[in-house]
């Protein structure tokens, strides 16, 4: 009676059917172990080799095939390859500049306080007195007084007019005129005028007035006895200005 209510079974009910067995487990089928690699075909075996026999009996091989070459000319000259150029040969260095020479009166002091003129200033020189026909001109040396007694008795007038920048004022003028060989007569400073006198060739007189305004222009009237040399005496001022 306990079995029937604690073993839940009710009196008068049929038993229950057996359980049923569980469904066998499949079997895993097992890997197949790896098939074992192939044995390597044995060698084959050595040649003989015959110390006797040199191989005289087997058949020759075929001649190798004529090569052609074309049409050669056994005379033809070979060209040659000329040489390739030499470099250029460097540049000789330039000589060394021989030494000054040594003076011995310098050296020694002798020459102190001497100077060398030079030649072209002495050339210079000679060149700005005025020439005319191979003569140059030389100071005429007269008075005042002289020279306005001999200003009415000339001819020839020849006057020029210039506007120097080397000659400003009336010492400049007149040094002028005593560098290309007049006489110097007077300078006359309150006017700034200038009178200087020449000769050429011992007979061709020249008489020279000028004067000098502020600012450089300079006029400047020549009397002569030869009017050609007069002319020539102006151009030669007027480039001198």
């Amino acid at each position: 009676m306990a079995a029937m209510l604690f073993g839940g079974v009710v009196p008068g009910a049929p038993a229950p059917p057996p359980a049923a067995a569980p469904p066998p487990k499949p079997a895993t089928p097992r890997a197949a172990p790896p098939a074992a690699a192939p044995a390597p075909p044995p060698a084959p075996p050595a040649a003989e080799i015959d110390l006797l026999d040199m191989a005289f009996d087997a058949p020759a091989s075929a001649p190798a095939a004529p090569v052609d070459l074309g049409p050669t000319e056994l005379l033809a000259p070979t060209p040659i390859e000329a040489p390739p150029e030499a470099p250029p040969a460097p540049e000789p260095a330039p000589a060394p500049a021989p030494a000054a020479p040594v003076d011995p009166f310098a050296a020694s002091g002798l020459l102190d306080g001497l100077s060398d003129t030079p030649l072209a200033a002495l050339e210079s020189a000679a060149d700005s007195k005025f020439e005319y026909n191979g003569n140059k001109m030389a100071p005429m040396a007269i008075t005042t007084a002289q020279f306005g007694q001999q200003w009415g008795t000339l001819a020839s007038t020849s006057p020029l007019s210039a506007n120097s920048s080397k000659i400003t004022t009336l010492d400049q003028y007149m040094s002028l005129c005593e560098s290309i060989g007049a006489h110097e007569v007077e300078a006359i400073t309150q006017t700034s005028e200038g009178i200087c006198a020449g000769i050429v060739g011992g007979t061709n007189v020249a008489l020279i007035h000028g004067k000098v305004s502020p600012g450089g222009k300079i006029d400047v009237t020549i009397k002569s006895s030869d009017a050609s040399m007069g002319g020539v005496l102006a151009m030669f001022m007027q480039n001198m200005l």
